[in-house]
C-alpha cells in the first residue's frame, strides 16, 4: 500500500469512529432525558402520597396531636421529593451548580432528619460539608461557563432557559445559538 492509501484508510477509520462517538453521545443524552422523565413521573406520584399523608394526619385525624415521628416522616418525604426535582434539573441542564445544589439539599435533608439520639458531630460534619460545597461553588465554578457536551450537539440554551438559570444560580450563563461556537 502506498503512503496516501494508508493515510486515506486512517482518515476513514477516524471519521467512522467520530460518527460512532456522536451516535453514542446522542444515545446517552436520550437515555439521560428518559431517566429524568421517569424520576419526574415518580416525583408526581410522590406528591400525591405526601398530600395523602398530610390529609390523613392533619385533616382526618385532627383530634390527636401530630407526633414527632409523623412530622419527621412528612419532612423526609417532602425533602426527598425536592432532591428528586434537583436531580431532574441536574440531568437536564448539565451545569455544575445543579449538581452542587442537589448535594446541598441531600446534606440538608440528612441534617434535619437526624434522630434525636445522634450527637452533634453529625450536624458539625454536615455544616462543614455544606460550607465546602458553598466554597466550591463560589471559588471553583467560574461564572459564564456552561459546561455541557450539549454545546456540541443540537440542543443549546435558549434565552429564557439561560435567564432562569442565571436567576437561580446567580450566574452569567450565556445564550448559545447555532451561529455561536461552544466550549470546544
Amino acid at each position: 500500500m502506498a503512503k496516501s492509501e494508508i493515510e486515506l484508510e486512517v482518515r476513514n477509520q477516524t471519521s467512522r469512529s467520530a460518527k460512532e462517538s456522536g451516535v453514542l453521545l446522542k444515545l446517552a443524552f436520550l437515555l439521560e432525558k428518559t431517566l429524568a422523565l421517569v424520576v419526574l413521573i415518580t416525583i408526581c406520584f410522590g406528591i400525591f402520597d405526601l398530600l395523602r399523608l398530610v390529609w390523613q394526619e392533619y385533616i382526618v385525624d385532627f383530634n390527636h396531636i401530630v407526633q414527632y415521628n409523623t412530622l419527621n416522616t412528612i419532612l423526609a418525604q417532602a425533602l426527598l421529593l425536592v432532591i428528586g426535582v434537583e436531580l431532574v434539573v441536574m440531568l437536564s441542564l448539565h451545569i455544575p451548580g445543579a449538581f452542587i445544589e442537589a448535594l446541598l439539599y441531600a446534606i440538608a435533608r440528612k441534617m434535619l432528619l437526624l434522630p434525636k439520639a445522634d450527637g452533634m458531630i453529625e450536624v458539625l460534619m454536615g455544616v462543614v460539608a455544606m460550607a465546602g460545597l458553598f466554597a466550591i461553588r463560589k471559588y471553583l465554578i467560574p461564572n459564564g461557563t456552561y459546561i455541557s457536551e450539549a454545546d456540541k450537539s443540537d440542543s443549546h440554551l435558549d434565552k429564557k432557559t439561560a435567564n432562569e438559570i442565571n436567576k437561580k444560580y446567580a450566574g452569567n450563563y450565556k445564550f448559545m445559538d447555532n451561529h455561536e461556537g461552544g466550549n470546544e
